[in-house]
């Protein structure tokens, strides 16, 4: 579900991202974000330097940088498998 929400930006420029928003992207004070000039106006990114953990509609998500090349883990994932399952399977 997408969240729109009307805000205004103060005497120094800031604005203020709602705390439902900073749970959900798991910001904290001094988390940082990404601003990107978008064709229809002005996108936030969550920065990833801030790891966190997140309920999101029943289902647990980690926000994190990777600690090593996520392919090299999902082909060792699926050899792993295929394994198992061949030995399960083996008479």
């Amino acid at each position: 579900m997408t969240i729109k929400i009307k805000t205004k930006i103060d005497k120094f420029g800031r604005i203020i991202i709602p705390k439902k928003i900073r749970n959900d992207f798991g910001l904290r004070i001094n988390s940082e974000v990404l601003l990107e000039e978008g064709e229809d106006g002005i996108i936030v990114h969550p920065g990833i330097s801030t790891p966190f953990v997140a309920d999101k509609d029943g289902i647990i998500v980690v926000c994190s940088e990777p600690t090593e090349d996520f392919r090299d883990f999902l082909k060792k994932d699926r050899e792993d498998r295929i394994k198992k399952i061949a030995k399960d399977i083996s008479f």
